[in-house]
Parts: C-alpha cells; structure tokens; sequence
C-alpha cells in the first residue's frame, strides 16, 4: 500500500501543533517552502506571481531619501541593469570570510559586487552596495534573514486566508548541505532568529529531507515487508553543489518502517552555475572576438546580460539542440548575436564528466555497500535535468536504476515540512518512519594539545557525553574541533577557588568533568562544567561496589559513621563494628564561559538585536512605502476619474455653473497629479488622504449639481414635494395613532382579566431594548427633525413667487435634497417601526395566554383540593352516600366532572402538587427572564 498512513498519521499529529510548520529549502538559485497547518496540507508558499519557487536573491537600491528592496524574480531585469546592487547566490558564503577561496571565486562570477571585512567578527563578509549610509552595510546573515522574512510574510498571508489555522508561523526547519561545517550551520540559525522566527525546530540535511519524502510517496505491497534492507542513493544536483546521500529502509513484517542515513559524497564546487559559467566563457569570448575588446572592457552590466543569456542558453539546451541570443544594444548601442549547440556545450564541459560520478562513489565508502547493492539512484535538484548528466549516471549505474520518483524542484521542501513535524511532536506513532540520523563528521575537543574524539563518525545526532577531563588546575583552555579543524575554544579560569565549597576525602582528588552535546542541528558544543570529587582506588566486594556506583548519583552528604550492633546475630559474638559509609558529594557546575573563536565568529548577542531593529525598521518602511503606494494608486484614480467626470458632464454643468468654476476643478486636478509625479516623495499619509478627501467632496459637488439641474425645483415642484412629505406626516400620526388604539385594546384586555399590563409592558420594553428592537426613541429625534424640515419647505412655498424665484438654485435644491432624503428615511423608519410594534403585540398577546394558563392551573389546583376535602368528609360520616356526594361535586362545578376523584393514599394525593408547583414556578422564571 501506498505510505499515505504516514502522512496521515503526521497530518493528524499536526492537529495537536498549535502553530504552522514551514519547511524551508533554500537553494542556491532558487528557494522553495512548504507549510504545514491545520487545513493546509502540505502546501507550497507561493510567490506573488503565484510561481511555486522564488529566486534566492534580494535587489537594494537607494530609492530617493531610502532604500528599496525588490525580493526574488521580483528582481526582473533589476540584476542585469543594476548588477551592483542585486545579491544573488549567497548560500555558499554563509559561515565565511572575505579571505576564504569561496568568497574570492564569488566575486569573479558576480559583477559589480563589492566585499568588505568585519573585523568585529574575524573578516566575516559584508555586502558594500555603495550607500551613503554605512548603516546599509549587510552581512550574509541579514540577506539571507531578509528573504526568509519575506517567505515567512507570504505563509502568514496563507495562514490568514485559511480559518482553520491561526496566524503564526514560528516553527520553521530549514534544509542545509550535509557538508556544512559550524561556522555555516550557525549562520543558519543566526539568520532565522533575524528572520522573527522565534522557534526554529531545527537543521537538517537535504538528502535526508529528499529520503524521507520518497519513502512517503513510496507504494509498499506487502510483499515488501520482509525485514530486509533495501538500499538507494538520492542523487542531489542544484545550482551550486552535487550531493549523493546512501540511505536504506527496511520494512518489518510487523508493519514498522525504518529509514537509515548510511553515508555521503558531495563536491561543494560542481553544480548547475558552474556548467552555467562554461556557457558564460564561451559566449564572452565570442563576444570579446565580435567587438575587438579585451576582458579588461566589459562592464558588470555587459557581463550580467551575457550571465542572464548563459542561464538561458543551460535551459534552453537541456530540451534543444541549440540556442541562439541576441543581445540588442549591449556595446556602444549595437546588438549582438550568436549561438551555441549542445554539442559545444558538452564539449567545453567534458573535463567535468569524472566530477558527475564521484559523489555517488563517495557516498559508498565507509559504508560495507557496493553500487550493485544500490536499487536506484534518485535524482533531485534542477541541474538533474541536463541530460549529459542523466547520460553520465546511466553509463554509471544504468538507465533501470535511474529513479525520477520524486519531484526535482520540491521534495527537499516537502521532507523538511514532514521532518518539521516530527520534531515539533517529538513521539511516534504506529506506521510511522523511523528515521536514524548519522554524524558524518569526527568531533574532538583537547587540553593541552592532546585531541580526544567525543562524538565519532557514524555516530548518532541528539547525544550528549559526560568526560573527566583530568585533575583541577587553576586555569584550562577547552577547544573544539571539527575534523581536527579548531573551531571554538573555552578558557576557564579561577578554578581553585570555585572549588573550595567542594569538601573531598583525603582518597578522593577534585577533576573536572565537562558534558558535551551534538544536537539536532548537528552543532556541537561544551554544555555543561562541573567539578567533582573522584576516587580512584580499587574498591573490593559487594559494598565496595555499591558505593562506587553511587559516585556519580547521589547528592552531597557529609561521611556518616553508622553503629552496627550485630550482638543480636547468631553468627556474631557480642561486638558492636562502627562501618564508615562513603558518600558522593554533589559537584559543583561551574558556569560555562564565553566561547573564543579562531575564525569566524557567529553574531553575538548585542549584533543580534541591532540587526533585529535595524531590519525591524526596513520592514516597517517597506509598509508604509506599500501604503503609500496604495494611497498614491487610489489618489491618481480619483484624479483621472474627476477628470473624466467633467469631461462627460460638462454640457449639463455648464448649464448650473459658470467655466470658470469647471475650469478650477481641472485645474486643481492637472496640479495635483504633477504634485503626486514630482513633489510627494516627502509626502505623509495624512497629506495624500486629505487630497483623496477634497477629490471625493469635489467630484460629490460636481454629482449635486447634476441632479440639481434633473430636479424640478420650480415651485410647483417644491409643491409636490412639500404635499407627499406632509402625506408622510400623516401616514405617519395615522400609524401611531392605530399602534396606539391596539396597545389600549391590550391594556384593557389585560385590565379586565386583572393582570398587571404596566409590569408587562415594562418587561417587553426591556427585552426589546436588550435586542436592540426599540427604535421609538430614535424614530421621536427623527421625526421631530422631518417635521422641521417639512415646515421649513412650506414656508418657501408660502413665499409669493416673485421672492421665491429669488432663491438661489442651489439653496432650494439643498431643501428640496434634504427633505427628499427625509421621505425616504421616515419610509423605511415606518417599516421598521411596524415591525418592532408587530412583535410587540405578538409578546403582549403570548403573555397574556400565559398568564391565562396560568391561573386555569391554579384555579384547578384549587377546586382538586376542595373535592377531595369534600369526598374525605363525606366518607367519615356516611359511608353509603359516596356516589351522591360525588353527584354533588358533579353539580358544583361542571368543568371539573371528567376529573376522576380517587381514594388515594396520602403520598399520592400529595406527588402531584409539587410538580405542578414546580413547572409554575418554572414558568414565572422564564417570563421574567
């Protein structure tokens, strides 16, 4: 069966994960991410093009008094034209300085790009993009912390859109090159911290994430659950490195699965860029060749558009046998073309072939497999898709073992979400992958020069070590080594008086022990200093034993002399034996120093929080820039739209006003649009709103007078309108005066039945303010305003008309407007106030059949209890006379004859009353409720 079981045994975990989990797979060239939520499953983060993957770069450019930052294929033609201020590729330069081969071979790919040293930070590298502010200088970390920002901002815009997730995304797994070393898997998480990610979960290597998504997406039958290893190589070729990760998975017929990581090969320098480079090399020297120029003459721009066509041409070549570019106006405005074939393409790169190979040789070593052992070797990452490369490894392995079961661009994402998961939830489920990580590297700490390993190669990840690290001095020095390269140093000091709260026994020396740990992310560090008491004799015999057991366990005690009176034994004589008990004392953890580098040093934490703010603040502008680009689009619209408005309107506004008022308006709009082009760059907020403000109550104007000149504000008009709006008025007083002959109706209802209509009436008014259902109060203010406007209206017309056609038009349509609007208002107030009257009645006349009901029970109640006084009664006197006693209740009370009347025991004479009681009561409750 398909291993859906795994994923559904994940995503079901994932309900009980409060947060989203995103997996992260940033590529040299290009980055991808997936998100993990309650109602998302498995989900790329897609770009704001709606692309599945993002290029892994970032352009920064001074943008008048700021900065601008463009992410990703945003970029567009930004790198070619500005290649100065674009930062592409930085995956391979994370965790190095200036001074190291990596860093130097950069900046001969990457034109225009300039370097500085941070000598805080032992020549760590900075990006130099030539802005006056020397704040704008950014080290590796920040690029990559700011494109993370920008994919964690896109998965909190998935996570709003979907009601099924809350809208945090802290937890985050970001996939990493098995070969990274310290320095570089630091700078990853010194990167996610200033990304706001608050709780990473962790590193993890990218052929592990690739070998756990093929497992998952693997169809097991059940054949298959042998408990036989099965092993297979992921075959691993991006932009800028070739990995080969062996790893083999084993079915057990118990249903169990588990993937172990065996071993690796990799080769940090051969990738898609390099053979992209090739191209780069052949099309530079024809155009060297095509304008006469040496090397010396080709500007970054040039050497970026011959870059951007050598990527192309890769592309290109992978599917055709051969590319032609044209580039227009590249020298001295002329063009140039040219073409290159795949068979030039694979010529000049025919030196690489060995380099294809021998990761996945690599990978073999160490490991007791051979490459017949291997089922398949499955390719991943884009260079894969170049087919002298696929032609290479089939030559190797042959074409039936070449496996493209997984998705080349996504699988790494796809398996960092999953490992993400199992390291947020931390505990197993039936069905689930078992996954075994391995350390593929020697780690080693010294004192005094001499290196001892801690945690070998092969061994297992997430494991801590407990060393003695000698007797106490005064001072030691504590380094760290990752395959004898000298990462980190510890230097201890002021030992001996730090150990003086330590008591030892005169058999007992004080030593140091230090608590090592190679965590999840594959970092490893001194966790833990203490000091203790260590015996070194030879203890003999049961008790001997015990007590050195207890060395390492027990708390701090003072020796405790027991007396043992063994005169009670029968195998003792009468003596009493005093038995010294040795017992451990609690160490004393010293705190661990601040750690010393040799190369490299991480952010520490004051750089962390500058930089945090200094990003913070980048963010915060770049919103404000998007608002203010959003207002700007919203104010040239309501320019362009006035604009046209009077276009279209100009004959009928010419008929209310004169030109030079139309004039005025498109004046105003012809400034305010040259304002928005040329002088808002310091604008605020409130400036561009308050412009949007006046065009709205501009073009607001200019729509009166259009309906002023369609209104009829003649007198015989303004007639008309003051006749239906004193219509309204008695409509009005007509519907009151009828809601008011209906509530007297209930009120006298009420009254003759002698119940209390002004507590119920009280009680209904209440309940429909408590809906928000009375709207007399607002309706009496509303009318009372109609009415002053309708007799404003009606002393107009009362006006002789020769003072009336005095009257400016536009104040007669400000009348005629408002008290248009009144009819329409008090229209829809009289349906409203039907509505709540209607409800009203409704309550008034269900309370009284309430009330009703209510005293039929009671009157019920009472006449059952006078029968039965009545029949007990009769039988004490005269036995004989029940049935012309019951005749007698008969004629006392008709309505009560089909009641039968028992001779019941007390109990159940008495069992009704209290349920009828109760459901009274019940319902006296509930109406006051």
């Amino acid at each position: 069966m398909k291993l859906v079981l795994f994923c559904l045994c994940l995503v079901t975990t994932a309900s009980y994960v409060a947060a989203a989990i995103l997996g992260l797979d940033y590529g040299q060239q290009y980055t991808k991410a997936v998100l993990l939520a309650p109602g998302i499953n498995f989900e790329m983060v897609l770009t704001d093009e709606g692309k599945r993957k993002d290029l892994s770069g970032i352009s920064l450019r001074a943008d008048k008094n700021d900065i601008e930052r463009v992410y990703g294929s945003q970029t567009g033609s930004l790198c070619t034209r500005f290649p100065q201020s674009c930062i592409l590729d930085i995956k391979p330069l994370l965790g190095k300085s200036i001074d190291d081969p990596t860093a130097k071979a950069y900046l001969t790919t990457h034109h225009g790009v300039k370097f500085v040293a941070d000598e805080t930070r032992n020549n760590a590298i900075k990006f130099d993009l030539g802005f006056d502010n020397q704040t704008y200088v950014f080290t590796v970390e920040e690029v990559l912390a700011m494109g993370l920002n920008e994919i964690k901002s896109r998965a909190l815009d998935d996570l709003e859109a979907n009601p099924a997730a809350a809208t945090i995304a802290e937890d985050v797994v970001i996939a990493v090159p098995p070969y990274a070393n310290q320095a570089t898997r630091q700078a990853y998480l010194d990167a996610l911290h200033l990304a706001d990610f608050s709780n990473p979960l962790g590193l993890v290597d990218e052929g592990s994430t690739v070998a756990v998504n093929y497992l998952s997406n693997r169809k097991l039958e059940k054949a298959d659950y042998n408990d036989a290893k099965e092993y297979h190589i992921v075959y691993d070729m991006g932009a800028g490195s070739t990995k080969a990760t062996l790893f083999s998975f084993s079915a057990f017929k118990n249903g169990s699965l588990v993937l172990e990581l065996e071993g690796i090969g990799y080769d940090e320098e051969f990738g898609g860029k390099l053979l992209s480079n090739s191209i780069y090399a052949v099309i530079l020297e024809k155009f060297l060749i095509h304008f006469n120029l040496e090397e010396a003459d080709v500007t970054p721009k040039i050497a970026a558009r011959i870059a951007e066509t050598a990527e192309k041409a890769k592309i290109i070549l992978s599917a055709n046998s051969e590319y032609h570019a044209s580039l227009e106006s590249i020298y001295d405005d002329r063009d140039f073309k040219t073409s290159i074939t795949r068979g030039e393409f694979e010529e000049i790169n025919s030196d690489l072939m060995g380099r294809i190979t021998e990761p996945i040789l690599s990978s073999l070593k160490d490991s007791g497999v051979t490459l017949d052992n291997v089922k398949s070797i499955i390719l991943n990452g884009g260079s894969t898709r170049v087919p002298f490369i696929q032609k290479h490894l089939s030559t190797l392995v042959g074409e039936d073992r070449i496996s493209k079961s997984v998705n080349t661009d996504e699988s790494c994402a796809l398996g960092s979400a999953l490992k993400g998961l199992k390291l947020k939830t931390s505990f197993e489920k039936p069905g689930e992958i078992k996954v075994i990580e391995k350390n593929y590297n020697n780690y080693e700490y010294s004192i005094n020069d001499e290196s001892i390993v801690v945690f070998a190669k092969g061994s297992g990840i997430n494991e801590k070590s407990r060393v003695n690290l000698g007797k106490l001095n005064d001072t030691v020095a504590i380094n760290l080594y990752e395959n004898g390269f000298l990462f980190k140093s510890y230097n201890v000091e002021d030992l001996l008086s730090k150990a003086k709260k330590l008591s030892c026994n005169s058999k007992e020396t004080k030593e140091i022990v230090a608590t090592f740990k190679l965590d999840n992310s594959k970092l490893f560090d001194l966790n833990k200093l203490e000091i203790e008491c260590v015996s070194h004799e030879d203890k003999k015999g049961f008790l001997g034993n015990f007590l050195k057991k207890q060395v390492a366990t027990e708390e701090e005690e003072e020796d405790i002399v027991e007396s043992v009176d063994e005169s009670n034994n029968s195998s003792s004589t009468n003596k009493t034996e005093k038995v010294v008990t040795k017992r451990a004392k609690k160490p004393i953890t010293i705190v661990v120093p601040k750690a010393t580098y040799p190369h490299i040093k991480p952010l520490n934490r004051t750089a962390k929080e500058r930089l945090s703010a200094k990003l913070s603040y980048l963010n915060a502008r770049d919103e404000q820039k998007i608002q203010m680009d959003q207002l700007r689009n919203v104010l040239e619209a309501k320019c362009y739209d006035l604009r046209n408005f009077v276009d279209d309107k100009e004959t009928a506004l010419l008929e209310e006003v004169s030109d030079d008022v139309i004039s005025e308006h498109t004046k105003f709009v012809s400034e305010t649009i040259e304002w928005l082009e040329f002088d808002s760059d310091d604008a605020s907020v409130k400036d561009i709103e308050d412009k949007i403000k006046d065009l709205s109550d501009r073009k607001s104007k200019l729509e009166d007078i259009i309906l002023m000149s369609e209104t009829d504000l003649s007198i015989s008009g303004i007639k008309k309108l003051y006749e239906d709006g004193s219509k309204i008025v008695m409509t009005i007083q007509s519907h009151m005066l009828e809601f008011g002959s209906q509530i007297s109706e209930i009120r006298q209802k009420y009254e003759n039945a002698s119940f209390d209509f002004d507590k119920e009436n009280n009680r209904i008014k209440l309940h429909l303010l408590s809906k928000g259902e009375d709207k007399m109060m607002s309706f009496d203010r509303n009318l009372a305003e109609y009415k002053k406007d309708v007799t404003t209206v009606g002393d107009l017309i009362d006006l002789p008309e020769e003072e009336f056609n005095k009257i400016p038009r536009s104040e007669l349509y400000e009348y005629q407007n408002k008290l248009a609007k009144g009819i329409i208002e008090m229209l829809a107030d009289i349906l409203s106030i039907e509505t709540s009257h209607n409800e009203r009645i409704k309550m008034f006349n269900t309370k009284y059949d309430q009330l009703l009901k209510r005293r039929e029970i009671k009157e019920l109640r009472k006449k059952l209890k006078e029968e039965q006084a009545a029949a007990k009664e009769a039988k004490e006197v005269v036995e004989g006379d029940e049935e012309e006693e019951g005749g007698i209740i008969e004629e006392d009370d008709e309505e009560f004859s089909s009641v039968p009347v028992e001779t019941a025991t007390p109990s159940s004479e008495t069992e009704p009353e209290p349920e009828v009681e109760e459901k009274a009561d019940g319902d006296i409750e509930h109406d006051e409720l």
